[in-house]
């Protein structure tokens, strides 16, 4: 019997789910390399203050005791951190401004309207949006690597004036010939696959899976162990999956029945995890919990194996069976 078609349909719908799905924890948007580095360099010593995704957004925790103000752009109330929790200002021009994607103000919103504050968080720390860690990233044209210039986010603990400052610095990317795996691993298998031998084709199906599963669990253990700052529990659950995942296509590419489909589904799995962390051979600061190296080699490994997979399966001869004379 020949489980081509069924195996083909299956893998298409897998291409399909994938790639939203490969990383859902970390949501849309969510980077996982950045050519610029915001780090903090000083700051009150009664809050907690850590920089996220490179230089998008900033993390703040405040003791319950204490409240703290941040200010906005013009220095009006923006963020409020006390006993009750978080709350925003709705009347602060910044609320709308220091977006990811900003709008525009409305007309009741100024710098010396009364704030309006809306509580966003019961808990004591809070992650926002914050444009002045790489506010000077748009200045510099032609950026080299180093340090461009200082920040600052003014604050009101108890009504004191404070201050968080930092630098923001560019990292230059990574070498090009990080890629060298992908065309050098194609060329040979080229020539592996004009020898027609099906016993070679399947040994390369079972490696190659193998190759791929690994760089799929190695993708997804960066991403879901990077805190931001902290781990949430769908993050450990999606690390989870993708090992059950791995270790149930182990289980069927050992058998010849359920080669193909094993290898297909963990080909286009694979594919979307590389596809997922493409920026890291892009931009010089990776964002997960692993060194940046192990990065870089993940997402070309990922990206290699499976398009290797797929090739060896679509087009050798492990898919055709033959009666025997």
């Amino acid at each position: 019997m020949n489980h081509r078609p069924a195996s083909i349909l299956l893998a298409a719908g897998i291409v399909l789910i994938s790639p939203p799905a490969a990383f859902a924890h970390a949501g849309p948007g969510t980077p996982v390399a950045s050519r610029y580095t915001a780090t903090v360099t000083t700051h009150p010593t009664a809050v907690q203050v850590k920089v996220v995704d490179g230089d998008r957004q900033l993390w703040l925790k405040a003791p319950p005791a204490l409240t703290v103000l941040v200010l906005g752009f013009a220095g009006e109330p923006y963020l409020r951190f006390d006993a009750d929790g978080i709350a925003i200002n709705e009347r602060s021009p910044t609320t709308y401004l220091n977006r990811a994607r900003p709008v525009e103000p409305p007309v009741t919103a100024g710098l010396h309207e009364q704030p309006l504050w809306r509580t966003v968080s019961r808990d004591h720390s809070y992650r926002w949006h914050e444009d002045r860690l790489h506010a000077l990233a748009v200045t510099a044209r032609k950026p080299h690597p180093g340090p461009i210039g200082p920040w600052t986010i003014p604050l009101r603990l108890n009504g004191r004036a404070a201050a968080i400052h930092g630098t923001l610095e560019y990292r230059q990317p990574p070498s090009p010939l990080w890629i060298w795996p992908l065309p050098v691993a194609l060329a040979c298998l080229a020539a592996g696959l004009r020898l027609r031998n099906p016993r070679l084709d399947q040994a390369l199906t079972t490696v190659l899976t193998l190759v791929a599963l690994a760089a799929t669990v190695t993708g997804h253990l960066g991403q879901n162990l990077h805190g931001r700052p902290g781990l949430a529990a769908a993050q450990l659950g999606w690390l989870g999956f993708a090992v059950s995942f791995a270790l149930l296509m182990i289980a069927l590419v050992r058998r010849p029945r359920w080669r193909t489909l094993a290898a297909l589904a963990s080909a286009t799995y694979a594919l979307a995890v590389g596809l997922t962390l493409l920026a890291v051979l892009r931009d010089g600061t990776t964002l997960t919990a692993l060194p940046q190296a192990i990065d870089r080699a993940t997402a070309i490994t990922a990206i290699t194996a499976a398009a290797a997979t797929l090739a060896v399966v679509l087009t050798g001869t492990t898919t055709r069976t033959k009666a025997a004379p």
